[in-house]
């Protein structure tokens, strides 16, 4: 059977026997909406705990919205224009500032910007780049949990008089899923609180943190964003496998957040009863760098076998990450081996995001004692065997390699991976 994989903007097509296929795994059957302008206003004017949006938007004079960047692929681009003429309508006159949560993610250009918000966005609204980075660009704001170290975020946040943002729900290796407050810490935070909040779940296996809404970290951060003032609405979608919006949810940042998640949840939940010798996994359409790739990966966690081989295929045109250069210095690893380079004068100890992303993919493949095999033209072998991952250099390639590692019977499974939404089980492989 001829499988297509996303391999960044184009596919490629593997051959896979039939007697060695267990499946194609992929969002359930999903549909766009039919008239996507009315689901959003209907959903506006009908917010899950708060006020409808017009209300919320009168008398406002300084506005900022949050948006995803183009690693966390939605139509952005269909939703602003709807939200911008109806504040304009609401808020006459109101500064408004559109701010990208780039995580700690390189900025975004100007022709990526238009790509993102739409024709004409840009030249009408103040378009900002979030700086991670920048001391003068992040505030300190109000934290009352024990142990926490000080959270800053966007100093725009603070100095707004409404606070809105637009995102969609996905499975995620540390949130549990993706949207809500998620887009606030770590979507607009500082280095060093991206950081800390990424290594909170770095002890715990991926199958025990991805999917699950209501974990630690997240009851954490969305306790810090509301109790700090930081967010008043938002919009979250639940998406096609081609990131169209099927439906939204708006309103109140965890109340929202929890409506469009049970919706994302008949999707994106597949089980799978036979333990995968192999999972061959694209990384999506939107994957430039290994970083956002690695999410191809943490989803193999609940459907691989003890011993097994994950063939991740990604184009990677800017390498494995133009911003952290430590990845290929250290490579993946698990927990334990991580600690070590984050105690008081280790070379990771004020590095807490590359040290986290080290282990979120190292931790699964130490779980499932398992390889990596990586297929790209933007990573060379050499980078991959840094990183510890072995190289094919052709998706031609794939099933001699895996039926010499595991015999002619070598059980498959396939995740073509289009709108790069990881999908999880509610019955992970033992």
């Amino acid at each position: 059977m001829k499988v297509k994989i996303a391999y960044y903007r184009e596919d490629r097509e593997i051959d896979i026997p039939e007697k060695n296929l267990i499946g194609v795994l992929r969002p359930k059957e999903i549909q766009p909406a039919e008239d996507l302008t009315a689901c959003i206003n209907q959903n506006l004017d009908a917010p899950i705990g708060t006020k409808p949006f017009d209300k919320l938007c009168a008398g406002k004079k300084n506005i900022c919205i949050l948006v995803c960047d183009l690693t966390r692929p939605m139509e952005t681009d269909r939703v602003l224009p709807i939200l911008l003429d109806r504040i304009e309508r609401n808020a006459p006159g109101a500064k408004i500032t559109i701010l990208i949560a780039l995580g700690t993610h390189r900025g975004l250009t100007d022709e990526e910007i238009d790509k993102l918000c739409g024709p004409g966005i840009r030249e009408k609204y103040s378009v900002i780049n979030h700086a991670f980075d920048d001391p003068n660009a992040l505030v300190q704001v109000p934290c009352s949990a024990e142990g926490v170290p000080p959270v800053f975020v966007n100093r725009l946040l603070t100095e707004c008089d409404l606070r809105l943002a637009v995102g969609a729900v996905k499975p995620h290796p540390i949130f549990g899923w993706s949207g809500g407050a998620k887009i606030v810490i770590p979507g607009v935070a500082g280095y060093e609180t991206t950081g800390y909040s990424h290594w909170l779940t770095c002890p715990h296996k991926g199958i025990e943190v991805m999917g699950k809404e209501d974990n630690p970290v997240r009851l954490l951060y969305e306790s810090i964003v509301t109790n700090a003032h930081l967010m008043d609405f938002i919009l979250n979608a639940v998406l096609t496998e081609d990131s169209k919006i099927s439906d939204v949810r708006c309103g109140d940042v965890v109340k929202a957040h929890r409506a469009a998640v049970s919706i994302a949840k008949k999707y994106y939940v597949c089980d799978v009863d036979e333990a995968a010798d192999a999972i061959i996994v694209g990384v999506g359409k939107w994957a430039s760098d290994l970083w956002v790739g690695s999410n191809a990966v943490y989803q193999s966690e609940f459907y691989l076998r003890r011993g097994g081989t994950i063939v991740l295929l990604g184009n990677f045109p800017e390498g494995i990450s133009p911003v952290h250069k430590e990845i290929a210095q250290y490579g993946y690893m698990p927990y334990e081996r991580a600690r070590k380079l984050i105690v008081k004068g280790g070379p990771l100890e004020h590095d807490l995001s590359t040290a986290s992303h080290l282990v979120h993919l190292g931790r699964v493949l130490d779980a499932r004692q398992a390889d990596c095999v990586l297929i790209s033209n933007g990573i060379s072998r050499e980078e991959a065997h840094q990183v510890g991952f072995q190289y094919l250099d052709s998706p031609n390639e794939i099933m001699a390699y895996l039926k010499e590692k595991y015999g002619e019977q070598v059980r498959i499974l396939a995740i073509p991976g289009y709108n790069s939404t990881p999908i999880i089980s509610n019955t992970p492989q033992k």
